[in-house]
């Protein structure tokens, strides 16, 4: 009835309603924008002072002021802020590395990751990006526990899946890798967090392949076109969001089968022998039960908790493979990937297979991974909070409620007080590290203070160990079946694309391709 009258009013006094909702509009901004202005940090602002401080200048050259301002202040324990690339929001506060453990150690309710992410993707009503707890602690327990018995599957699946996009040929191919290796990466995602037969299934790898891009796209398109306080509309009426919502109810219209018949299994009488699979959904629905609130677990909540798994692994596991495969076919490492085959052909004539253990002894390729990382990193910083309620450190700082922060990692990784000629790429660097001190420390997954390649704390990527396992795996196949090289004029690396906080690799280069001229067995 309300909504009829309101109807009809408009109707009614067409001006007059403009009016009003000028004024009202006009109100929401000023409120706006002064509780804007009043959560700054009083920090020192970094901008570009050459003339152009465009929004569109931090889209694209954010870097140039990380460097600028690590160097003038977090390089000397100070903090600053700079403009927020989500140009509505406050802006960003940058911490010196002094402030790391107390921000390892904040409770959520204080500093928050996963609202830290609800900012960036779906504060705009795109709904992607709320991360659950039981999808959480699935990673952090069962896939942990479960990794070295997925070894045999893996590796198998592995090879038919680079088989499949990379048939064998003794003539050189030219392909785009990128989207290739994220088929790859779906598929072995699929086969782990979800079920075999999703990761057969090429309309669900589709939306797991597309949420993350689809949900990005929508939330820029909404941040540029629609004010704040129309958003909640954007989800019935506008086609970007429809479609992330679209392909959310498709997946949740895929899984649910599997869900069924996955319960009435769990159900089933004792005398009936099932085989109980290994896999994401078995996981997620046995946590559910245990815990006596199974029927919460519709293909709903599924469905967004295997788009959480997606969001989280597939194009960031992408972007570092295709970033260390870069730098072994540059030929400034030829002698570096030789030693590296060298390796793997040693190894895997020990072993006869892959498991936890063997890869674990690549030791030359886990140390030209993390260089490789070390410089050329996917994101300028990698531990982001946003302080939920007022917060000051315990030296005083103060943090206004609704700031995001983040600690740099890119300018720790140049910077000569941490490590040795920071500018050069050592490929054994951490090789030598291994050796000279703890074997167990200096991994391409290792976590330190220095080594925020994974985040920090108890929000570190739960499954940085069986990403990395999985990214060698695929390495080691692409190195003994195939010879690799560029497409092009040039036999070195591209520059990396760069993105607001994240720097990717150049995702258009072309490579080739062949079969390899001594393969492996």
């Amino acid at each position: 009835m309300a909504l009829r009258e309101l109807a009809t009013a408009v109707q009614a006094h067409p001006r007059l309603t403009v009016v009003i909702l000028g004024v009202v509009a006009a109100v929401a901004w000023v409120a706006r924008a002064r509780h804007k202005a009043s959560r700054e940090a009083d920090l020192p602002f970094l901008r570009f002072e050459d003339g152009d401080d465009s929004r569109q200048r931090y889209a694209t050259d954010s870097g140039t002021l990380f460097k600028i301002g690590y160097d003038r202040y977090l390089k000397h324990g100070q903090a600053f802020k700079m403009r927020n690339y989500i140009g509505e929001l406050s802006p960003q506060v940058y911490l010196p590395l002094k402030y790391l453990d107390e921000v390892k150690t904040a409770p959520q309710a204080k500093l928050s990751v996963p609202y830290y992410s609800v900012l960036h993707f779906s504060q705009n009503w795109t709904g992607m990006a709320k991360q659950t707890d039981e999808a959480t602690h699935v990673i952090r327990t069962d896939l942990v526990r479960n990794q070295p018995f997925l070894y045999p599957g893996l590796e198998a699946e592995r090879a038919a899946v680079i088989d499949e996009k990379l048939p064998r040929t003794r003539e050189w191919q030219s392909v785009n890798p990128y989207p290739i290796f994220a088929y790859v990466m779906a598929r072995l995602a699929a086969k782990t967090t979800g079920s075999a037969e999703l990761a057969r299934n090429d309309e669900w790898l589709g939306i797991m392949i597309g949420v993350t891009q689809k949900s990005m796209a929508a939330a820029h398109a909404l941040r540029e076109s629609w004010p704040w306080w129309t958003r909640w509309l954007a989800r019935h009426v506008f086609p970007p969001v429809k479609e992330v919502f679209a392909d959310r109810k498709r997946a949740a219209e895929i899984l649910r089968p599997i869900l069924e018949e996955r319960v009435a299994a769990l159900h089933a009488p004792a005398d009936e022998k099932i085989e109980k699979p290994n896999d994401g959904i078995q996981w997620l629905i046995e946590y559910y039960h245990a815990r006596g609130f199974g029927a919460r677990l519709t293909p709903e909540l599924l469905a967004q908790d295997e788009l959480f798994f997606a969001i989280a692994s597939i194009h960031s596991s992408t972007a570092i493979l295709l970033s260390i495969l870069y730098d072994l076919i540059d030929e400034r490492h030829a002698q570096s990937k030789a030693e590296v085959i060298d390796e793997i052909e040693a190894v895997q004539k020990e072993f006869g297979s892959w498991s936890r253990q063997s890869v674990s002894k690549l030791v030359k390729l886990d140390s030209f991974m993390k260089e490789s990382g070390r410089l050329n990193y996917v994101a300028h910083a990698r531990v982001s909070r946003v302080a939920m309620v007022p917060y000051t450190f315990k030296d005083g700082l103060h943090i206004p409620q609704g700031t995001m922060i983040q600690l740099l990692h890119s300018g720790i990784q140049h910077d000569g007080n941490f490590f040795e000629d920071p500018e050069t790429f050592d490929p054994w660097r951490f090789l030598k590290k291994r050796k000279e001190g703890d074997p167990n420390k200096f991994q391409f997954a290792s976590l330190s203070n220095i080594e925020t390649q994974f985040g920090a704390g108890f929000h570190a990527c739960p499954a940085r160990n069986y990403a990395t396992d999985v990214i060698k795996l695929i390495l080691v196949y692409l190195l003994t079946k195939y010879d690799i090289k560029y497409d092009g004029d040039t036999q070195r690396r591209p520059p990396d694309f760069a993105h607001d906080n994240a720097t990717l690799p150049n995702l258009a280069t072309q490579i080739l391709y062949r079969e390899r001229s001594v393969p492996v067995s």
